[in-house]
């Protein structure tokens, strides 16, 4: 059951925005002093899902998600 108002994302929205995230200017070196979940959360309110960014657990899915695609990133496997 999910409460009245809640946002809800599917494995495919969830990849959407981290991919959306990693060709943003939030991983340049502009933004180099802020901490990965500020930007986040930067990003999602400047594209206009700042419900996303208020749900803990939603942001912190997405969060995962784009530590993970940095991990592949970093170890060659690409995003």
């Amino acid at each position: 059951m999910t409460r009245a108002g809640a946002v809800s994302l599917t494995d495919q929205d969830v990849d959407g925005i981290s991919v959306d995230f990693l060709h943003s200017q939030y991983v340049e070196d502009t933004y180099g002093g802020w901490s990965l979940d500020r930007r986040l959360e930067s990003f999602l309110r400047r594209n206009g899902l700042g419900r996303v960014a208020d749900d803990g657990d939603l942001h912190d899915l997405v969060l995962h998600r784009v530590m993970a695609y940095l991990k592949a990133i970093k170890s060659g496997l690409g995003a």
